[in-house]
């Protein structure tokens, strides 16, 4: 079924490649990421990888003002690091060794808005229960259709904006971008009793060997970008709590998920994992019923809190002071307790 969208290509300069193990797409064919479905367990060459739904559509012409679209195609991506780079709106083209390269995106608004995490100031919305019903979800599927299983399994994070609008986020953007380690989460056990045992809980808290009892918030990481997760995780209650929400929900899908089933797939119910009064998030989408479909998340503020201690074994990195606020290196603070007091000779 073609569709036009209002909304023109731009093609992407950088040149991105991904090993992605593409099955569907064909060759030297652009398309268009339209939508995330649910996670699903891969069988692969004897293990099990932990995938989210990509659906794809079809590029058929490429106009000045405007794209046509086709078929619909759903690949499984694996998520991994590589996850984030696949965004709702970018354009996807297949080599001949199954990767892909990013030829460019569609030309989407972009909203800078104000919201809260707060649990009063969001919803999930499930597309199933509510498609008869919600005029906004109505409206949305009368402009951008999705085939119908994917339909009837989808949900959107609806969130209050400062000047009564909503936003709606598909639940999936929102997890590969507001969370770090997701292919942990989506895979491990919450705890074990069993030390052996992988679990996300000592997967994601590593030991410090500096580690005191203590106010201060230490996080051991190779990477900058996940420390405010990863605090927030070992220090954070609420946090503590949403993962494990999410993890048993996880366990109760997986179970009651018939065991013939090609490709088992659940749908998780994402939520934020703190509740800042105050987030800042910018979104490329476009404006339905008044209110914002945000397809492609840009940014999200991070949330307040003390200092994270960051403690790598990359001590080379500790060479420039991070750029994340509330994140400072352990090298970088060793080096501002050493010097002297203002006022002091």
């Amino acid at each position: 079924m073609k569709l036009t969208i209002p909304f023109p290509i731009i093609p992407n300069k950088n040149g991105y490649r991904s090993t992605s193990d593409f099955k569907k797409l064909k060759i030297d064919v652009n398309y268009l990421v339209w939508w995330f479905g649910g996670i699903s367990k891969i069988h692969h060459r004897k293990t099990i990888l932990t995938c989210f739904q990509v659906i794809f559509r079809e590029v058929i012409e490429q106009n000045t003002d405007n794209t046509v679209v086709g078929d619909f195609v759903l690949e499984n991506i694996s998520l991994s690091s590589s996850s984030k780079s696949f965004r709702i709106g970018d354009i996807w083209s297949r080599n001949k060794n199954h990767s892909g390269i990013i030829e460019g995106k569609i030309n989407l608004p972009v909203f800078s808005l104000t919201t809260s995490f707060d649990e009063s100031n969001w919803c999930i919305r499930e597309f199933n229960e509510q498609k008869n019903i919600n005029s906004d979800l109505q409206k949305f599927l009368e402009v951008f259709p999705l085939p119908n299983k994917i339909r009837d399994t989808s949900k959107f994070l609806e969130l209050g904006l400062e000047n009564k609008q909503k936003l709606f986020i598909n639940n999936i953007a929102f997890l590969v971008v507001s969370y770090e380690k997701v292919s942990l989460l989506m895979t491990y056990p919450f705890v074990s009793s069993h030390p052996t045992i992988k679990t996300i809980t000592n997967l994601l808290i590593r030991p410090i060997k500096l580690d005191k009892s203590d106010d201060k918030w230490r996080v051991f990481s190779y990477s900058e970008s996940e420390c405010i997760f990863l605090a927030h995780f070992k220090y954070d209650p609420y946090t503590q709590k949403v993962i494990k929400k999410l993890t048993n929900q996880r366990i109760k899908a997986w179970l009651k998920i018939e065991s013939d089933d090609d490709v088992p797939t659940f749908y998780p119910s994402i939520q934020p994992w703190y509740t800042d009064d105050k987030v800042d998030i910018k979104v490329q989408g476009f404006l339905c019923n008044g209110n914002i479909i945000g397809l492609n998340i840009l940014s999200i503020s991070n949330p307040k809190g003390p200092i994270i201690e960051w403690h790598t074994p990359l001590r080379k990195m500790g060479k420039q002071a991070p750029s994340i606020d509330r994140v400072i290196h352990i090298d970088q603070f060793n080096k501002q307790l050493m010097l002297p007091l203002p006022g002091l000779n």
